[in-house]
This record gives structure tokens, sequence and C-alpha cells, in this order.
């Protein structure tokens, strides 16, 4: 295959597993789905977030979140969901062993160990918050995208 061919071919298959999670997660929720307006039902096929949804919107939408916490106030509870992406960077090259090698002079018969430092490329995996979504009385309150 030449490679502008498998490069679209690998596009199609990647957008195709993004449909087939939104898919999968609405067969899950088949039944709150199915109640929803034809637009809000495209929205969250978009994986569209709006003030007002529920959870289980949320979820068919974005899927689970990558953590979630709870905070409590004098105006209530505030559940947090959090999705999350993560990349791999480049971090530069670090000293990782010494590799020793052993030589004989072939005139002398004499040995020496020879010490050479080893040194490798070292990559950092980060996470970085991509959206916060806020659910107060079991309803969006507040979306946080961070671009």
């Amino acid at each position: 295959m030449s490679r502008p061919v498998s490069l679209i071919f690998c596009a199609v298959l990647a957008l195709l597993a993004g449909c087939n999670a939104v898919d999968s997660r609405i067969r899950q929720k088949e039944a709150m789905f199915r109640a929803l307006d034809p637009a809000t039902q495209q929205k969250l096929r978009n994986k569209k977030v709006e003030i007002g949804y529920t959870p289980d919107m949320v979820y068919v939408a974005l899927g689970s979140p990558t953590s979630h916490s709870e905070r409590s106030t004098a105006e209530g509870q505030t559940m947090i969901w959090i999705y999350s992406t993560s990349h791999t960077e480049y971090a530069g090259r670090a000293l990782t062993h010494e590799r020793r090698t052993l030589v004989i002079d072939p005139r002398t018969g004499r040995r020496a160990v020879i010490v050479q430092p080893v040194f490798s490329d070292v990559y950092e995996q980060t996470e970085d918050e991509a959206v916060r979504v806020e659910f107060k009385e079991g309803k969006v309150s507040s979306i946080e995208v961070n671009q």
C-alpha cells in the first residue's frame, strides 16, 4: 500500500474507532438516549456537552472520566469529572549505565578494562487536564475546557 493510501486508511480507522466508542456507550444508555430530541442526540454523538446535561448524557458524549472527585460546600455537593489527555515528551539524554570491556594487548598480553558511559534517550509521560465537568443536583453546572 502506498504511503498516502495507508495514512488515509489509518485516519478512517481512527475515526471509526471513535464512532464505535460513542455508539457502544449509546447502546449502554439506549433508553435515556432515545428519550432525547434529535438535536441533543446529535450533540452527544459529536462529543458536545452542555450545561444541564445529566451524568448519563456526559458519559455517552465523553466516556468515563479519567478521574473524579466530590466537593462539599455550604451550597451543597458538587461532583467533578476530569478528562485528561496524556502524551510522551522527549526529555533529553541521560547516563543509564556503564559498559565494561576487557581488552588484551596482543603484544604484551596485558589486560585492561575499558569503562564507557552509555547514554539513552529519556522520555517523560505527562498528563494534562483537558475537560472538567462539574455536576450540582445531578446536572452539569460548569464545563471547563483547557486548550
